[in-house]
């Protein structure tokens, strides 16, 4: 090596000095370029990022995003926009530094049991009840396309690929669509989404276009439904978001103009066109076009009928409208069961196909156009059921009109709690009894005002004397001052209003409205109070000037006060024990919800009632008096006054007209005395399962139950130490008493309900109840199953309120 490398050196050592002084140079030379090279790409790289961080900033300013972030445009429209730009293009994914976690994200999830969330400080139970979950199909729509899916046709694109016919289709086609758009229509009124159900009817999109012209009616009048179906519900305002999607793709009902007052006309015109062609046909297509027919006249019947409600606001004569409504209703009831017996003479669903109809319906057109948070998968209901459905609608529709007929507060709150209970889940139900009843909150019965109403419950109620236009003393001055004054406090605090008009909400909603009404009422019981005590003065007042008249009629006046407490003692009773319907209170909570009941409510309401007899009851024999007294101190005709004077003793038995009622009330008494015996035998006896002390704190719940009672000054609110005490005392007894003691309510129960005269089917399930619980407290009372310590069986299915105990 050294003789080569000496070989390879200069002989001159000058030269090779020189030589490797300019190597060593152009090294140096070599080293600064390639620093300086470093410190040009490093500024290079700083400048870069910091014109990156300025056009972020920008952009965050103007509040922009990259097309291919928002994803508002389609591939298409995205590469025009940016002017065919290879750096931006969607086809190179993915844009941004993704890294794969589904490791990670698996081995996270490993920790969690099946139903667990993983909670964050950003990331709570809220978000994760709005939150969506990706890959699952009911909320990811993504997940119900494949990337080389075509997009689901529109109405001109359907009609150019020829995949829906315009014209000349069979009766079996026409009765399909029908059947389908029905299903729809029920589909709808149920809560879905009005653009995942209705408009996936190809046909609903451009009815003008299409040249059938039975089909092209029957659409329109299905698109003027839907606007005058929206218009009841809107102006009721008895929905929640949970019962009814008032707002779907509003642009599609605006392309053609609504115009109800026409639609009837229009489908008469094509009955009566079918109908003659059915004439001219052999018996089997005669019978396919009269199922045709059929479909027809219901829809137009049952679109008179709801059209006619809407118009109630502005009706001459309320009861001329409601009989018209009724009529068509009993058209539209009488032919459902021909439309049921004809539904397999359509064209069926085709199995596996979310489309409720082979032709003219296209399921996810709007998927793409619907929030993220929308209910993916929408069954659409199967037509036998549909029509039962509107068969039960109808049904329901005839019940309300029967709502005409009361003309009192009292009469008219008893037919809307007992509708609220039979309507369901219906929001078209509940709307149009509201529309039928009162078209605005001031008036009821169409053109009776709100206080005018109100006079005439009080006088149904109890009769006071001072609301009687042929006594003297309404005409008094300062009694008409008092009870206008009063009057318009009741319609300003628009509590009785409100009541009638809760009844009309789901039974979830009522409860949580009922807590706010039952605040309401206190200071209308002051007020009330009030009024009675101005009309004792004024007793006292014209009996010290010798008018003996006036007097009577004024004194003792508990009228109003009572009037008052009887709602308020309804309204709380009805917002305990609807949360055994809502399935809100826990077994070992039962004790005291229904002690409060049997010790106080049930006992106020049979107060209440008992009161208002003993007052029309004295009235009644003050008017006999009255009676008699003229008649004895007239002269000739005595006779015949007689006669008129013995009217009241004939009708002394028809001056009890809440005997039934407080025969019910009495049959709760016994009933929620039992429940409450049996409640506390079952806790002494280990039978009930109990919370664990370190989670549970009872005084806690009790006021949270309790809490909407707190604000009223009558009843007075009860404490949680003396529900305490009271439990306490019965706890005393041995279990055996109890269970005896329990035993003798649901028998005293049993012997009241079997006194009811005429009893309706809520009576029988009672009487079953009282029967079975009573044989249960028995067998338990005679130590049956001592040694094992199982909690019954509570069994709702009977009455809402009250259960059936089993014994496992």
């Amino acid at each position: 090596m050294q003789g080569t490398y000496t070989s390879e050196q200069p002989k001159d050592f000058q030269a090779a000095t020189a030589a490797a002084a300019a190597a060593a140079a152009a090294a140096a030379a070599a080293a600064t370029a390639s620093v300086v090279a470093m410190r040009t790409t490093a500024e290079q790289r700083d400048l870069e990022r910091e014109r990156e961080r300025d056009r972020e900033s920008n952009s965050n300013d103007q509040e922009e995003w990259s097309m291919s972030e928002c994803g508002f445009a389609d591939n298409d429209v995205q590469r025009a926009i940016r002017g065919g730009s290879a750096a931006e293009d969607i086809t190179q994914y993915p844009i941004h530094g993704w890294v794969d976690v589904t490791k990670e994200f698996h081995e996270a999830c490993e920790e969690l049991l099946p139903g667990e969330l993983a909670q964050d400080v950003l990331f709570g139970l809220f978000e994760a009840m709005s939150a969506i979950e990706i890959m699952d199909p009911k909320m990811d729509v993504g997940m119900g396309f494949d990337r080389f899916d075509l997009p689901p046709p529109s109405f001109e694109a359907a009609v150019a690929m020829g995949a829906i016919k315009l014209d000349g289709l069979e009766p079996a086609e026409l009765i399909g669509v029908f059947d389908a758009l029905f299903a729809c229509l029920v589909s709808w009124l149920e809560g879905n989404s009005m653009d995942q159900v209705l408009f996936t009817c190809l046909y609903l999109h451009a009815p003008s276009q299409i040249q059938d012209k039975a089909l092209r009616v029957f659409c329109i009048a299905v698109r003027n439904l839907i606007v005058v179906i929206k218009n009841i519900i809107i102006l009721a305002a008895v929905n929640e978001e949970e019962d009814f999607q008032l707002y779907g793709n509003s642009a599609l009902l605006a392309a053609e103009k609504a115009q109800p007052s026409t639609i009837a006309g229009l489908l008469k015109d094509v009955e009566d066109e079918l109908v003659r062609k059915c004439k001219q046909l052999p018996p089997t297509d005669e019978q396919n076009l009269m199922a045709v027919v059929h479909r027809l006249r219901f829809m137009r019947h049952l679109f008179q009928a709801i059209y006619q409600v809407e118009l109630m606001a502005c009706a001459e004569n309320a009861e001329e409208a409601v009989n018209e409504i009724y009529k068509n209703l009993n058209v539209a009831s009488e032919l459902l069961p021909l439309i049921k017996r004809t539904i397999e003479r359509g064209t069926q669903p085709v199995e596996g196909s979310e489309a409720p109809n082979p032709m003219g319906f296209s399921p996810r057109i709007h998927d793409r156009s619907q929030p993220p948070t929308f209910p993916r998968s929408i069954k659409i209901r199967e037509r036998p059921a549909s029509y039962q459905f509107l068969e039960e609608m109808v049904a329901r529709f005839k019940y309300a009109c029967k709502v005409i007929r009361y003309k009192d507060y009292y009469s008219a709150l008893n037919f809307f709690i007992e509708y609220s209970r039979k309507s369901g889940h219906c929001i078209l139900s509940r709307s149009v009894l509201q529309n039928l009843f009162s078209s605005s909150i001031r008036l009821a019965h169409g053109k009776q005002s709100m206080k005018q109403f109100l006079r005439h419950s009080v006088q149904s109620f109890n009769s006071p004397p001072v609301l009687n236009l042929k006594h003297p003393v309404a005409s008094d001055p300062k009694v008409v001052q008092h009870l206008e004054t009063f009057f318009r406090y009741c319609i300003n605090m628009n509590t009785f209003n409100q009541f009638i008009r809760l009844c009309g909400f789901n039974r979830a909603r009522q409860r949580d409205k009922l807590a706010h009404l039952i605040e309401n009422f206190d200071p209308l019981q002051v007020d009330a109070v009030r009024l009675d005590s101005l009309m004792n003065q004024l007793a006292n007042e014209r009996a010290m000037e010798g008018n003996e008249l006036h007097a009577t009629a004024l004194k003792h006046s508990t009228h109003f006060s009572t009037w008052v407490l009887y709602n308020c003692f309804r309204a709380m009773l009805i917002y305990l024990m609807s949360g055994f319907e809502l399935e809100l209170y826990a077994v070992h909570e039962f004790l005291y919800i229904y002690w409060y009941p049997y010790e106080f409510l049930v006992g106020f309401l049979v107060s209440a009632l008992t009161r208002t007899e003993n007052i029309l009851l004295a009235q009644e024999e003050y008017a006999e008096h009255q009676s008699r007294i003229q008649s004895n101190g007239s002269g000739g005709g005595a006779g015949g006054k007689n006669r008129k004077a013995a009217k009241p003793k004939k009708n002394k038995k028809q001056q009890r007209p809440y005997r039934q009622e407080i025969i019910y009330y009495h049959a709760l008494l016994s009933l929620c005395g039992g429940m409450y015996k049996a409640m506390g035998a079952l806790t002494k006896d280990g039978r009930v399962r109990l919370p664990m002390s370190k989670f549970d704190n009872e005084e806690i719940r009790y006021n949270r139950r309790f809490a909407p009672f707190v604000p009223l000054t009558s009843p007075p609110p009860v404490s949680y130490a003396e529900f305490k005490n009271i439990r306490d005392h019965m706890m005393l007894n041995s279990v055996e008493e109890l269970y005896s003691v329990a035993a003798k309510h649901f028998d005293q129960a049993r012997n009241v309900l079997e006194s009811i005269q005429n009893p309706d089917q809520e009576i029988l399930d009672l009487l079953q109840i009282a029967r079975t619980n009573f044989v249960v407290m028995n067998v338990l009372a005679r130590g049956h199953q001592k040694e094992v310590k199982r909690q019954p069986e509570f069994d709702f299915s009977k009455h809402s309120y009250f259960p059936i105990m089993k014994l496992k």
